[in-house]
Order: C-alpha cells, then structure tokens, then sequence
C-alpha cells in the first residue's frame, strides 16, 4: 500500500464522523450505558483536574518524581470515589492512565494544553455527541477497562 492511501485512512479514521445510528450499535454491542459514560467521565476530569492543579512543574520534577505524583492524584481520587461508595480497583486501569500522562501530559513542554486533553475526555465520554471511528475506540476501550474495575461499596 502506498503511503498517501495510508494517510488518508487514518485521517479518515481520526477526524471522519461516524453516524449517529452507527454509534447506536456500538454502543448496544458494547453495552455502553449513559449513566455509566457521566460517571467514568467525572472520575477521569476528576483525576486530570487533580493532576493538572498540582504538578509542580517541569523545572524541579524528574521522570520519578512525576510517577510518585501521579500516583499520588491516583491514590487521592480513589479515596475521594470511594467516599461516595464507588471504587475502582484494577492495576490495569492504573497503568493505562499513568502511561498516558507520562506520554501525553508530563513530557508535553507547554502544560497550558492541559485543558485540551481534559476536553478530549469529556468528548470521548459525551454519551450525546457524535464521535469519529477513533473516539469510539478509546470510549470502548477504556470503558470495558473501568467496567471491569468498578466496585459499588
């Protein structure tokens, strides 16, 4: 295959709606339930906001010290979760997030994009809005990954 085709297959597959009855089956096949995107939404801006708010910055954190502070913003919005009777509890998920902002947030040299990537979460679990063939992926992946560490205490 030659690149331009790939290029545009993946232009296609990031930027391309898909429509709104397509959505409809993915999320009946994957069993994607509204009430479940509001909450799974509110824990991922929950755990951002809390990171984004207390990073120190670039100029006196390492790599090590940035993993200890996500963990800690981990650890802190559990706890504030957990209070309210939900827990999550899956090192998988754990691994997910934090390797998503070791790559996308703590080794971005601008910080003031931060809000984009909060808006990128709450698009993605916008159970209303349209979405690309990318987005539904994340939503899918990323919602079976919190389905399964969901604990109602």
């Amino acid at each position: 295959m030659n690149n331009d085709y790939k290029k545009q297959n993946l232009l296609r597959y990031i930027n391309k709606p898909i429509s709104k009855e397509a959505i409809i089956i993915l999320y009946d096949a994957n069993n994607i339930k509204y009430e479940k995107c509001e909450l799974y939404g509110d824990f991922v801006q929950s755990l951002l906001i809390l990171s984004f708010d207390t990073y120190m910055g670039d100029d006196i954190t390492n790599i090590e010290q940035q993993v200890k502070h996500f963990k800690w913003c981990w650890d802190k919005n559990i706890d504030n979760f957990t209070k309210e009777g939900i827990c999550f509890k899956n090192p998988k998920l754990y691994n997910y997030f934090l390797e998503f902002m070791l790559e996308v947030f703590y080794s971005a040299p601008d910080k003031k994009s931060s809000s984009n990537l909060l808006r990128l979460w709450c698009d993605i679990f916008d159970y209303n809005r349209g979405k690309t063939s990318s987005d539904m992926d994340t939503l899918v992946e990323i919602y079976k990954l919190m389905d399964n560490s969901l604990k109602v205490v």
